[in-house]
């Protein structure tokens, strides 16, 4: 039972890193939104605060702000998300805060404000040290309602109930939830240019990562690459970015991921190339990218 948990838990995770790894995936979360999911989320929150359900109001503005991302009202976003972080943690949801706080900050990153991303990661970060000393369990429901909006069918394994999730907590922070939030703080470090940083963050997703079997290495391995062509060593950015690629084939389970993230791998390859000189290498890894993105093209 252990093992199916983290493995549920690692794939709507793991669905987060793919957000991260390009702007424009972030305009794919919530399955596409339309007018029509927008209607009929706005219409449960009404709902819910008639009803005075304040986990499923707390849920919806989740489920809405990651909508109006994707259909591009960063406004509305911003405002739902913000409202659904106070919201969670008044009922101490911590892992609806989290993950309300992790949309926020790859907002941000879409729009390349990095810097406004950081205190979205930071706030995570001190949402997860308040789980760690909380002793209330994940709350059941935060999964489920997430896992749909992420384009996920899956319903927790039998058995698994609130005393299950509490017991689970702690692995769930410590290899899951911990090491992805090092990971996207991370890359946005990097992105500032505060690369002792963003070193320290990357080396402790590294580390939290131990046991994931390998769930997170294609976007800890590209991030490190980041970090190493920002810095301009280009042997290991390269080293770092094939590790990624490598590490790609574990993301089949991710709704659309599993290609989109190679394509992102390729144009970083394409780029490093470009720059350190090699136009044939360049135009080998490009090439792939635009294979990738004609094949997506077809299949839908």
């Amino acid at each position: 039972m252990t093992s199916r948990l983290i493995a549920i838990v690692a794939a709507v995770l793991s669905h987060l890193f793919a957000v991260s790894l390009d702007a424009q995936t972030a305009q794919q979360t919530l399955s596409q939104p339309t007018a029509q999911t927008r209607q009929q989320l706005t219409k449960a929150l009404q709902d819910y605060r008639e009803k005075k359900d304040l986990h499923r109001e707390a849920l919806t503005l989740l489920q809405l702000g990651i909508a109006e991302a994707g259909l591009g009202n960063i406004d509305g976003a911003r405002g739902n998300l913000t409202e659904a972080v106070k919201k969670m943690r008044a009922q101490n949801d911590s892992m609806g805060a989290w993950l309300a706080l992790i949309a926020a900050s790859q907002l941000e990153v879409a729009l390349r404000r990095f810097s406004d991303a950081i205190p979205h990661l930071e706030k995570a970060l001190t949402v997860i040290n308040e789980a760690k000393a909380s002793t209330a369990p994940f709350n059941l429901d935060t999964f489920t309602a997430f896992g749909a909006a992420s384009g996920f069918s899956f319903q927790l394994p039998q058995g698994v109930d609130e005393s299950v999730m509490a017991a689970m907590k702690p692995l769930l922070i410590q290899f899951s939830i911990e090491p992805v939030t090092h990971d996207l703080y991370g890359s946005v470090l990097t992105q500032v240019g505060q690369f002792e940083k963003a070193e320290a963050e990357l080396k402790a997703a590294v580390t939290g990562s131990t046991y994931s079997q390998g769930m997170y290495d294609f976007s800890i391995e590209s991030h490190f690459g980041d970090l190493r062509l920002r810095q301009q060593r280009y042997d290991e950015a390269r080293a770092h970015y094939v590790k990624a690629l490598n590490a790609s084939s574990k993301t089949a389970q991710i709704p659309m991921g599993g290609q989109q993230i190679k394509a992102e791998i390729y144009d970083r390859l394409a780029r490093l190339e470009t720059i350190t000189g090699h136009p044939e290498e360049a135009k080998r890894w490009a090439e792939k990218t635009r294979d990738l993105a004609k094949s997506r093209t077809e299949n839908r």
